[in-house]
């Protein structure tokens, strides 16, 4: 039997769905119904505190936003996990926030129940593209959450950027991270901005009413953020994710480094002894089941030796770390893609280049084919 080490919670409520998003959120917030969202999950963890082996080293909450909702039900949420698993001393807990929620007192709540890390959804600090994105925030709630962070002793903060936005210049990107490198946090995450099909942006998109930049800009954007950051003291250790020296988020690392976690919560997937399942997208389903005591799974499936190959070569070559060379079959193509600058070969393992990077998804389907 396998060891759970990390437990995903997910909190759907945001007071608006930006048009980009394809996360399972709910614009619903009324209290009556957080309410009995968070009963259900606390339930769904009592579910599961006797199934598996639980050596809890991370708490992370996501969304959707977790700080739509009162601190006090993320409270009650963790003290649930510290009394009825077993968790390791000091785990790395995270909470996802929008600038525009909590302030001073609600951030330490948190910190007086062992939350360690913030992840601020700030994605840029220029108020035009902020607008262009759907985000309700402005750049001062960014500052005042971070300075009310800090108060409160959260210290470990990750700001989240978007790039690739329409009418976005390598000039804008620029500034923006000029700002971010500026500020006294631990860790950035940059994406490139996707239009997801069924999100409001796919459609604007597909319609000609919302233009990305082109491959070319994204690329420079990409090797603009990965040298500047680089620069400025954050290594990145994943695709999209650069952290200082001791500030990796160890939560996303056992995504990408097959280690076993529980997700709970509406839509929340699950990956534990070769197993993967996930959870039901549809509230009122979810509650409801979990008021029967059921388990609000509705789709499982078991990873073949060559399902769990292909998921070890496409998440390790998404890090730093690479993957070990024995693992790939394919040599030759192996071989051109070092000589093509496309990746290097690193303590016996395989790395992608920067420029690999940029055509992951291209290069992993011939990898293991």
């Amino acid at each position: 039997m396998g060891t759970v080490k990390g437990i995903y919670i997910h909190i759907p409520f945001c007071s608006v769905k930006c048009p980009y998003c394809d996360f399972t959120s709910i614009t619903d917030n009324s209290p009556k119904l957080i309410d009995k969202y968070v009963q259900s999950v606390i339930r769904e963890l009592s579910l599961y505190k006797d199934r598996f082996d639980f050596e809890i080293e991370t708490i992370y909450f996501g969304g959707g936003t977790p700080t739509a909702i009162n601190p006090e039900y993320l409270v009650s949420i963790i003290e649930f996990i510290n009394k009825n698993f077993n968790v390791l001393s000091s785990p790395e807990i995270t909470v996802e926030a929008n600038p525009n929620t909590y302030r001073y007192n609600q951030l330490k709540l948190l910190k007086d129940v062992g939350v360690n890390r913030l992840s601020i959804g700030n994605q840029t600090f220029n108020e035009k593209f902020l607008i262009s994105l759907g985000r309700n925030h402005t750049p001062k709630d960014t500052y005042e959450m971070l300075n009310a962070a800090l108060k409160a002793g959260i210290t470990n903060i990750n700001l989240d950027l978007i790039y690739g936005i329409e009418g976005q210049t390598l000039q804008d990107l620029q500034q923006d991270l000029d700002i971010y490198t500026s500020l006294p946090i631990t860790h950035i995450s940059a994406y490139m901005l996707t239009a997801y099909e069924d999100t409001p942006l796919g459609s604007k998109v597909l319609d000609g009413k919302y233009n990305l930049p082109d491959e070319t800009t994204t690329t420079k954007m990409f090797f603009m953020i990965d040298e500047h950051l680089n620069s400025k003291g954050f290594k990145r250790y994943e695709l999209s994710n650069w952290g200082k020296e001791g500030f990796w988020c160890k939560h996303n690392q056992f995504y990408w480094e097959d280690v076993e976690f529980l997700g709970v919560g509406l839509s929340a997937w699950s990956y534990v002894n070769d197993k993967r399942f996930g959870n039901t997208k549809n509230l009122y389903e979810y509650i409801e089941k979990l008021q029967n005591d059921k388990l609000p799974v509705i789709f499982e499936e078991r990873l073949t030796p060559e399902d769990k190959l292909f998921e070890r070569i496409m998440l390790g070559l998404r890090t730093v770390k690479g993957v070990p060379t024995d693992l790939i079959s394919n040599k030759q193509y192996l071989k051109n893609l070092i000589e093509a600058k496309f990746g290097f070969i690193k303590d016996g393992n395989f790395v992608l280049s920067p420029r690999g990077l940029m055509v992951i998804n291209e290069i992993v389907s011939k990898l293991v084919s």
